[in-house]
């Protein structure tokens, strides 16, 4: 009977490789991100984890006995390969191909403020924040990013006249803080030309948030 391997990371993707049926899947999402620790667990059945050695063609695959790490070299495609120690020698059991994708686009925030619906605004919260953000929605990884800079406009409603300040790095400021603490009623506030940095190291141009005071 032949021995069946299997390389489990969450759900099961069957491949007939090298005689062997080979399971390979990853733990979230089926798909590696650029510039994340994407998590992978190795189990094989009537087989130590010490006995076994995990590959990639894209990247590298770091970490100790069944809990192992990859990170990816850049986007595209990844084989994971596993191998299994003979002596000195190592034999290919089987292998599968990834995706490998970027983080998707962030959100530009400020305060509770940072959704396309999020039309209004109050001048007391908008004055009282020290900082703004960049935050990905209803992604399973931790993902950081750093804000390189932004530019703000404001759009006067009782004298029709405008004002635009440029800022750097997250934190706001002191000129984009005194000029919100003065917002009134209809005034607009516009976050555009919003750069910021993620975890692949690559740089992001956010879409703008236009904010009406209330």
């Amino acid at each position: 009977m032949k021995k069946i391997c299997s390389l489990i990371f969450s759900s099961l993707i069957f491949s007939q490789v090298f005689a062997q049926q080979v399971a390979v899947s990853a733990d979230k999402n089926n798909v590696f991100y650029l510039g994340l620790d994407n998590p992978i667990t190795v189990t094989v059945e009537n087989c130590s984890c010490n006995d076994l050695v995990v590959k990639t063609d894209n990247g590298e695959v770091t970490g100790k006995g069944c809990q192992l790490i990859f990170r990816g070299k850049e986007y595209g495609r990844a084989a994971i390969m596993v191998y299994k120690k003979a002596g000195n020698k190592l034999k290919e059991i089987g292998s599968n191909a990834f995706r490998v994708k970027k983080i998707p686009p962030p959100v530009f925030r400020i305060g509770p403020y940072g959704h396309s619906y999020d039309r209004k605004a109050r001048s007391v919260v908008m004055a009282n924040q020290q900082y703004v953000r960049a935050e990905l929605d209803g992604f399973d990884f931790d993902a950081r990013f750093a804000i390189d800079s932004f530019w703000v406009k404001i759009f006067y409603n009782d004298s029709c006249k405008t004002k635009s300040f440029f800022n750097t790095t997250g934190k706001i400021s002191q000129a984009v803080l005194d000029a919100f603490s003065v917002l009134k009623e209809e005034d607009v506030v516009i976050f555009h030309k919003i750069y910021a940095k993620g975890p692949d190291g690559l740089q992001w141009q956010l879409d703008p948030l236009i904010l009406t005071i209330e």
